[in-house]
């Protein structure tokens, strides 16, 4: 099997240049991309910015150039500043891009990308064949692979898990120790400024508000005691009743919290939790629904992979047959099978389900904008983790 580089391209930004201020952060990371001008591929290679966890990535990269022949050169990037470091870097080397692909462990800073020109479009027969609800509308990316927005509780008690989002919030939920619910505090979640985390905020946020705005149009009640949707204000307000921490270790932080007895319930992703499991912990999931059953699009969200192609590049055979791959049935098959065990959701999601024994299942994930929420993200989250230290009296 042929190798991928480990030292000619193996790149990680440093965290300290990305964590200035922000009108020092782009200088800082197109100086460091000045200074890896060797990582410009050379003829019948290709230069992936990938955001995907190192190991797992590696597997995949060195699984692609066996099938291809192509050599690929994977730039990574440092734990702490995952995607978002990856697409500050792209931006910076806008006028003379260095990346071939950016391939990204979750949406939202690939939408960015996509809307700003900096990804140039998909080949049309891949748009064409793609599922509607997992690419961008202009072509500028598609989605597979994805993880779920879950939540984690301790297999060996016996729990009683709210069936919707909303419900986390209800001040029923603390009142039911008698079913193992309570305790102080009883929820665990990642800072909302980063991460999954900060995706899923704005997406509840987002969703809630559409809902509430619809059912104001159609002179419908919208206090809704069943806690259907709710202003963000509200939701965490009633998380903070209930017990609430935020843990700044991130989403496998949580799972900790909830395995070490801390809390009941801990807001995080599917590959957290089987990664618990891997380590021989009593975790279990549930995926709670956006909106009660019936709600078309109401389910959980999940966080899919998604590539595309860096505008300002040659377009290259090599190139088209790396991005193939990443697209195929086999690429899928491969991360659903890894210890993240996601759920395939490309053209050939059934098939590939069934052959990789799939371990979990959405058949009605949330629908949202992903173009609409990359843009408010951050004002969303910033919102959100004020809320939660101060509550909507103080924030």
């Amino acid at each position: 099997m042929a190798e991928t580089s480990a030292s000619f391209c193996d790149v990680h930004v440093s965290r300290r240049a990305f964590l200035k201020s922000s009108a020092l952060a782009l200088p800082a990371i197109a100086a460091t991309s000045a200074s890896l001008a060797s990582c410009a591929a050379r003829d019948g290679e290709v230069v992936v910015y990938i955001s995907v966890d190192d190991v797992l990535a590696r597997e995949l990269l060195a699984a692609c150039t066996s099938a291809t022949g192509v050599k690929v050169l994977p730039v990574f990037d440092t734990e702490a500043t995952k995607t978002t470091g990856l697409e500050q870097r792209i931006r910076a080397e806008s006028n003379r891009p260095r990346a071939d692909i950016f391939w990204s462990s979750e949406a939202f800073a690939t939408a960015r990308l996509a809307a700003d020109r900096l990804l140039r479009p998909v080949p049309t027969a891949m748009i064409e064949r793609w599922p509607a609800a997992h690419r961008d509308p202009d072509g500028r990316w598609i989605a597979f692979a994805a993880r779920a927005r879950v939540v984690a509780y301790r297999s060996d008690r016996e729990v009683v898990v709210p069936e919707t989002w909303a419900a986390f919030a209800d001040p029923a939920l603390r009142a039911n120790k008698a079913s193992g619910n309570g305790g102080d505090p009883c929820i665990a979640i990642a800072d909302p400024r980063f991460g999954t985390t900060r995706g899923h905020v704005a997406a509840l946020d987002a969703v809630w508000s559409a809902a509430r705005s619809k059912a104001t149009s159609a002179t419908e009640q919208v206090t809704s005691p069943s806690w259907e949707s709710p202003t963000l204000e509200r939701w965490i307000d009633g998380l903070r009743a209930n017990g609430v921490r935020v843990l700044s270790g991130g989403n496998a932080a949580t799972v900790d919290a909830v395995a070490s007895g801390e809390v009941t319930f801990g807001f995080t992703d599917s590959d957290d939790v089987f990664a618990a499991q891997a380590r021989g912990l009593p975790i279990a999931f549930a995926l709670p629904r956006t909106f009660s059953n019936g709600v078309a699009g109401g389910g959980t969200m999940l966080v899919p992979n998604t590539v595309g192609l860096v505008a300002g590049r040659p377009e290259r055979a090599e190139v088209d047959a790396v991005l193939a791959w990443i697209a195929s049935a086999e690429c899928e098959r491969l991360i659903c099978r890894s210890p993240s065990r996601n759920l395939p959701i490309g053209p050939d999601a059934a098939t590939v389900s069934a052959e990789c024994s799939a371990a979990f299942s959405e058949a009605d994930p949330l629908a949202f904008d992903v173009a609409v929420l990359a843009k408010s993200a951050d004002q969303v989250a910033a919102r959100a983790r004020s809320l939660l230290e101060h509550g909507s009296e103080k924030a």
